[in-house]
């Protein structure tokens, strides 16, 4: 799957993103837009295998449900688990 459309099937959801005036703000369409991309580039080399990809799509689905945070710096990416801030009961 392109990068391009992956991006726009995940617009079409109406999640993920907010207008507020006339400013489109989508912090973690961008993020997920640049990992897809890059993912998708290395397949295509063959850098990356059709498990390598599944992972990936793993982590950028669990970046859009909130679960862990992504992030790029210097080039390389990072994924870093979020922690759970909600009470348990015990």
């Amino acid at each position: 799957m392109e990068a391009k459309k992956f991006i726009k099937d995940l617009i079409k959801e109406g999640k993920h993103f907010y207008y507020k005036g006339n400013v489109f703000h989508a912090e973690k369409l961008f993020i997920v837009n640049s990992v897809i991309a890059w993912v998708v580039a290395r397949a295509k080399t063959g850098e990356f295998d059709r498990s390598q990809v599944k992972n990936y799509l793993n982590v950028v689905s669990a970046f859009l449900k909130g679960g862990i945070d992504i992030f790029w710096e210097d080039g390389t990416l990072y994924v870093q688990k979020l922690k759970d801030t909600t009470k348990k009961e015990l």
